[in-house]
């Protein structure tokens, strides 16, 4: 560890100052959402161990960098915050749906255990204090509320509804004792359709912010955050307009924000660094996914079209190699400048930004050393949170994958690591933990760093592309992209396989057009979406393996493979898959009347037939792979697929990447309902139902598990099964066919 060294008076008088100043009450700057926390000094900083079930409590003063205690609180924090006095943090547990308060006298030398649990809503993320630390907002981001505490009598005071997926948040501090004017900004994770839009389109989906009245605690309004209408990357066609590719890149493609984690202000705007979505074809590695930070005037609470994508300024630097910024997840602030660092959580490296205060527009910066490339700082691995102290000295970096913390110096021209503190426990080495841990590893990362050096960077072309930038923890991004199928809405992988089983044996047939069966086969996503080189090699190690397909005469696993810490990389991720991602937690009652009327109704209709067993779908691989013969059918496990009037040849956006018409005719293989209530909007494979009514209104659909005798005419039984269907998740006992 890098740490300062000072002599031993010094350190005693330094410390004793410490001790004897008064607590600060009141943080200098605004307040937003991190999975680490600072005291309003900077002196303490406090870290949510996700994986772990712990908090971790680290003395910074004199960069002693020194982890004082790892307190055990409840399952999966996510979300952490620290009274400006240091005295007292806050965890919000995201499976447990509680925030646990700890009492933290470090300066005191004591680190209590956790002295309460909250109960607040369904899965909590991220937490923001009020600047003089009166009221704690909690953001449920499953229930789709904001919970407030009374951080005096750490009780719930108010539960403030809000539109889905609340996930980040920031609090305004103008600077005076008079908090009245203060307000909170609430982001959601997932953008939504915009007015006479349709999915797959580049300009289809606006994200969405929150303001609420801390004084009142209500909902003022919600706005959007609009997409732009040119990512500055061209595509060499354009699907919906049924040009096919060609060879040159001339065609403009637009970006929407999506996967808004966090918000971040700075004077008069409000950023958010977001996940943008260019799902119109064809496909290519800088056509899909961009890296925005999209900007909000907060005179007029509206967009500032001033959205910039960061991946434009690292293709503009003429030093090479290039690393592009993937998944920017959150943002942090100096005090005393216009100047910000934003994350990239798949590249696992830092960016400045510096903004211009009288129009909110934003650039990257370039390295003072290098004024040819963009400055790129690199952290730990998966980096999802960072915040700056109110010196604007040192900046700290939680690493959800390495379960460390990278201290940077923010000093002028230095802006590097100084030393890296160790947050919590990793696996033991050669522990199926381990295996899961490195796949994890492998899935949120863009590059890759493997056993053989020459193999490092493999997973993308410059760092672009991730499973985790369209599958954010294992889960959708809700996005219907144009790929080879045609429309296909991201599936969440925790309906991959049956987690009835403790083996994980049984998997579904993947994607809606069941045209793969083994996780192995998405090796094909990394070279062609990402324009990797892959992770299946020939035997010399490095070679990409040529002979990779859906459906090969060999099967794609168990193939040769590039290893991490002498795990096969492809095993590592499958284990991942099969043990590492959680279904959402449906937020839902399962004892209300009309649900278990519901739960009737479904059976009764023996939706069962096509929607039972413990993946909640019959859509299963009934061999070892790879299949046989008689199995596929113009590329698609033909047994596994079900008509049910779900497709029509004739809406917009039923078109393949390349311009030609979409499959679908022959039915899809039926979707898992495991945490089906996680989809707020746009149901079916190309997002044409716009509700779950809607589906429900197909009389097809509906009638498929009766032999076409409609047993749902009624709507009002149809809402009684709509409620059923919404409170299924991992707690739902199955029900078998």
């Amino acid at each position: 560890m890098n740490v300062r060294i000072a002599g031993t008076a010094a350190l005693f008088l330094a410390a004793s100052a410490a001790w004897a100043q008064p607590a600060a009450t009141r943080f200098v700057g605004p307040t937003n959402s991190q999975p680490l926390a600072l005291s309003a000094n900077g002196a303490f900083l406090v870290v949510a161990n996700p994986d772990n079930d712990t908090a971790s409590f680290f003395d910074l003063r004199l960069d002693r960098n020194r982890k004082v205690a790892e307190v055990p609180v409840q399952r999966e924090p996510s979300g952490a915050a620290f009274m400006p006095n240091g005295r007292k943090a806050y965890i919000a547990n995201t499976v447990s749906g509680t925030v646990s308060v700890i009492n933290a006298n470090i300066a005191g030398g004591a680190v209590g255990a956790v002295s309460k649990n909250i109960l607040v809503g369904t899965e909590p993320w991220g937490l923001c204090l009020s600047p003089n630390g009166a009221k704690l907002f909690v953001m449920n981001s499953r229930s789709a509320t904001v919970s407030v505490i009374n951080t005096t009598t750490d009780v719930v005071e108010a539960t403030i509804p809000v539109s889905a997926e609340p996930r980040g948040c920031a609090v305004t501090n103008d600077g005076d004792a008079d908090d009245s004017d203060e307000a909170l900004y609430v982001t959601h994770f997932i953008s939504f359709l915009i007015a006479g839009k349709v999915d797959g389109a580049d300009d289809a989906k606006a994200g969405r912010v929150t303001l609420v009245n801390t004084g009142t605690n209500a909902v003022v309004t919600t706005t959007a955050v609009n997409p732009i209408a040119d990512s500055g990357f061209k595509a060499a066609g354009d699907a919906l307009a049924r040009i096919a590719p060609g060879a040159n890149f001339t065609f403009t493609t637009g970006v929407y924000p999506n996967q808004l984690q966090n918000i971040g202000i700075k004077g008069g705007w409000a950023f958010l660094p977001n996940t943008g979505a260019s799902p119109n074809g064809p496909f290519r590695f800088n056509v899909n996914t961009q890296s925005l930070l999209s900007v909000l005037n907060r005179t007029n609470f509206s967009d500032a079209n001033q959205t910039i994508n960061m991946h434009k300024a690292v293709e503009e630097q003429t030093a090479l190699p290039k690393l592009f910024v993937t998944q920017p997840w959150a943002i942090a602030f100096e005090n005393a400048s216009n100047d910000g660092f934003v994350i990239s959580a798949a590249s696992n490296v830092v960016v400045k930004v510096r903004i211009n205060p009288g129009t909110g527009a934003p650039v990257v910066l370039t390295d003072p050393a290098d004024p040819n490339r963009v400055l790129e700082i690199q952290v730990g691995k998966n980096p999802r949170g960072i915040v700056v102290n109110s010196a604007d000295t040192r900046a700290y970096v939680m690493n959800f994958v390495s379960r460390d913390v990278t201290v940077l110096d923010l000093s002028p021209a230095k802006e590097l690591p100084i030393g890296t503190m160790q947050s919590a426990a990793l696996p033991v080495p050669g522990t199926l933990a381990d295996k899961i841990h490195i796949g994890k590893e492998l899935y949120h990362t863009s590059v890759g760093q493997f056993d053989a050096p020459a193999n490092n960077g493999r997973l993308s072309n410059n760092g672009w592309g991730s499973c985790g930038a369209c599958h954010p923890l294992g889960l959708t991004d809700q996005v219907v992209w144009l790929f080879p199928d045609g429309p296909r809405r991201t599936i969440s992988q925790h309906t991959d396989f049956d987690l009835t089983d403790p083996n994980r044996a049984t998997i579904r047939a993947l994607n809606w057009s069941a045209v793969r069966d083994e996780e192995e086969d998405f090796e094909l996503n990394i070279r062609g979406v990402s324009g990797g080189q892959g992770l299946i090699v020939l035997g010399d190690g490095v070679t990409q393996d040529p002979a990779v397909q859906n459906f090969a005469p060999n099967a794609s696993g168990g193939r040769n493979q590039v290893k991490v810490r002498g795990v096969n990389a492809w095993d590592a991720i499958k284990a991942y898959v099969q043990f590492g991602i959680r279904p959402p937690i449906s937020p839902f009652l399962k004892t209300d009347p009309d649900v278990i009327a519901g739960d009737a109704l479904f059976r009764a209709a023996n939706c069962q037939q096509c929607h039972g067993g413990p993946q909640w779908t019959s859509s299963k691989v009934r061999f070892p792979p790879p299949p046989p013969a008689a199995e596929v059918s113009g590329g698609q496990l033909i047994n596994e697929l079900r008509i049910v009037g779900t497709f029509n040849a004739g809406d917009f956006n039923e078109v393949k990447n390349t311009g030609a018409p979409s499959i679908g005719v022959q039915g899809f293989a039926p979707p898992s309902l495991l945490s089906l209530f996680s989809v707020p909007e746009l149901f079916l494979h190309n997002g044409a139902a716009a509700t779950l009514g809607a589906v429900l209104n197909n009389v097809t659909h509906r009638s498929a598990g009766t032999g076409g005798v409609d047993t749902l005419t009624n709507a009002a039984d149809r809402v009684k099964l709509e409620r059923f269907l919404r409170t299924i998740d991992a707690a739902t006992p199955p029900i078998t066919p």
